[in-house]
């Protein structure tokens, strides 16, 4: 608390502070829901560095996305113009997100073989002029700057690409000496890249403490990292890498591997999906090919990294296959293997057991702090991310906004329950928006269970004379046309309001801030439930095996989660009013009323045109 950086401490945020001071000093971890506008990232920050710049331990501040990173280079610069610490922070972004090389449309897998053959064969000038020999004099100028000064990801890459420098290396450079590293979940999560990561830093994750921020999307981003696919078109991309090196029987060999996906999948209908053994895919490569298994690998891999050697290649699809061939070897337990047929024909690995990386990080660093304002239950992440239970401590914090300030609406009635899905719905949902749009002054934002909802809804809302502009978010919106999305809002909060539609667990509902009661209501239309496909059903299954938790684990909580963060989005300080409406009677069910924080005070209303109007006239 000695270097908090702000003359106020909120409501709230003293107990949290204290509470992560206490999990450091004793080597515990705290998993904390802590609500919008407490104040997380100061009151994480405050007494992790003061334990980093006592007892040299490095914090890595992981988030899911790099607009938060930000937030937290800002709350260190105040600190150390505050109090004059000898503070090093460096904000490291995935490689691929400042390599200086045309890589965008790459996968990460693709990018890290790109970047790797690129060193290996000394054909990146960047990497060189940092690494080939002794840093060099502009080098080690550079790396002095960003210590002295503490940097945003885009100006370090703006200075390092000026110098002809590779801005990853430099970072990291800066990185081992550094009491705060802040990058995303996958630097430390993703199992190989960790070893690296961890070792070119030359850092110790029993000496760290770890901060996750945004926790609620840990699972599911560290399920997707260790996940894997084989697609029909990275097969015949890999043959066509085959044939422009002249290896004929590696071209075949592809094909032949494409026409096993195929016959696995022969009969199967559009969208239609079934479970694969381990063994039977091992055999049928073994036996098509007429050779061993891990032999094939091989050659891929070393097909792939010739591939990388042609000038301006940047992807090889050899590789991504060879990738796919060799984690399909992996453990049965906490995976799923499904083959499912869209258009093309696909076969997946995916991961249901993100413990797997998790656990083994959770067990051997110093302390870990995960955090975020829709940690519900607690008992659940404790659970699935392997958190041993002596060790770990679960804590709700209050919200720190006057209850007068928020009215929380819940309409019964109407549903997006897919069974229950009609015109006559939709057209009963737009009635209902229309007269709270009508009746809320200022901004509107809608976020629907997807985007086919949306424009169902949408179609019937145009019946209705509506004074605010429609904003509407679409799948394929790029990061700027959502950018304008908001700025436009921020506009038209002067003049009438707008109307923002988006979906929940979108970009616009989730990790965007609204500040300065941009909105004055949020209204969540129905649960964002995933599709129960095969994936979903054995991630419910494998959840019932661990825990007897199945439904609740793999179904419900994480619906509920999106739609929380969604409503959210609202009232984001102690000053901001707004109403939040949640528009279907499933959120009323026991199984979902249950996940609402202890704090939502919530009317259950057919007349809630009355209520928003008496909350808006105060």
């Amino acid at each position: 608390m000695d270097i908090f950086p702000f003359e106020t401490i909120r409501e709230g945020q003293k107990d949290f502070m204290k509470d992560v001071e206490k999990a450091i000093n004793e080597g515990k971890n705290l998993i904390a829901h802590a609500p919008a506008g407490i104040g997380k990232t100061a009151a994480v920050i405050a007494p992790s560095l003061k334990d980093s710049l006592e007892s040299g331990r490095t914090i890595f501040f992981l988030t899911p996305k790099h607009t938060q990173h930000i937030i937290v280079i800002d709350t260190l610069q105040r600190i150390k113009n505050k109090f004059k610490t000898n503070v090093i922070a460096v904000d490291i972004v995935g490689k691929q997100w400042t390599c200086p090389f045309n890589v965008r449309n790459l996968s990460s897998r693709e990018f890290n073989e790109f970047c790797k053959a690129k060193k290996k064969d000394e054909l990146c000038k960047y990497y060189n002029n940092v690494r080939k020999g002794k840093l060099s004099k502009n080098s080690r100028n550079i790396i002095k700057e960003i210590k002295n000064r503490l940097m945003h990801s885009e100006e370090i890459k703006e200075i390092c690409l000026d110098n002809m420098l590779c801005p990853y290396e430099i970072c990291i450079e800066v990185g081992r000496d550094a009491n705060v590293i802040i990058c995303d979940y996958f630097h430390i999560f993703s199992q190989p890249i960790r070893k690296a990561f961890l070792s070119k830093l030359q850092k110790d994750i029993k000496n760290s403490i770890i901060i996750v921020d945004e926790a609620h999307n840990l699972p599911e981003r560290v399920r997707n990292i260790m996940s894997y696919n084989l697609t029909e078109y990275s097969l015949r991309q890999a043959s066509l890498e085959a044939k422009i090196l002249g290896h004929d029987q590696l071209q075949e060999d592809f094909i032949d591997i494409l026409k096993i996906l195929k016959e696995f999948g022969k009969g199967m209908k559009p969208d239609e999906e079934k479970f694969v053994k381990k063994d039977d895919f091992i055999e049928a490569v073994s036996k098509k090919l007429n050779l061993k298994y891990e032999e094939f690998i091989d050659r891929a891999d070393e097909l792939g990294d010739k591939i990388l050697k042609i000038p301006n290649r940047h992807r090889s699809y050899s590789n991504t296959v060879a990738k796919f061939l060799e984690n399909w070897i992996g453990p049965d337990i906490g995976f799923a293997r499904i083959l499912k047929k869209y258009k093309f024909t696909a076969l997946s690995y995916r991961c249901l057991d993100p413990s797997i990386s998790c656990k083994e990080i959770f067990e051997n660093s110093h302390s870990a702090i995960l955090m975020s304002g829709t940690l519900f239950p607690l008992e659940m992440y404790l659970n699935v991310l392997g958190l041993n239970p002596g060790r770990t401590v679960l804590k709700e914090y209050k919200s720190p906004f006057p209850k007068e300030n928020r009215l929380l609406l819940l309409i019964p009635g109407i549903t997006t329950k897919y069974s229950k899905r009609s015109e006559f719905m939709y057209g009963k949902y737009a009635r209902i928006m229309s007269e709270i749009i009508d009746n809320v002054p200022g901004n509107v934002a809608v976020f629907f269970p997807s985007y086919n909802v949306l424009e169902s809804v949408k179609e019937h809302l145009s019946k209705y004379k509506i004074s605010k502009e429609l904003l509407i978010e679409t799948q394929e919106m790029k990061k700027e046309e959502r950018k304008y999305l908001y700025n436009r809002l921020i506009a038209l909060n002067d003049n009438n309001g707008g109307i923002l539609m988006g979906v929940q667990a979108g970009s616009l509902s989730e990790g965007v801030d609204y500040p300065d009661n941009l909105l004055n209501s949020v209204i969540v239309v129905g649960l964002p439930l995933e599709k129960p496909d095969l994936e979903i059903k054995a991630l419910m299954d494998f959840y019932d095996f661990k825990f007897n938790r199945g439904w609740d684990y793999g179904y419900i909580y994480p619906a509920m989660s999106r739609a929380l963060q969604a409503a959210g989005r609202c009232i984001r300080s102690e000053t901001d009013r707004g109403a939040i409406i949640l528009m279907d009677e499933r959120f009323r069910w026991k199984n979902y009323y249950k996940c609402f924080p202890s704090d939502y005070d919530i009317i259950i209303t057919e007349t809630p045109i009355k209520y928003i109007k008496k909350f808006f006239d105060r």
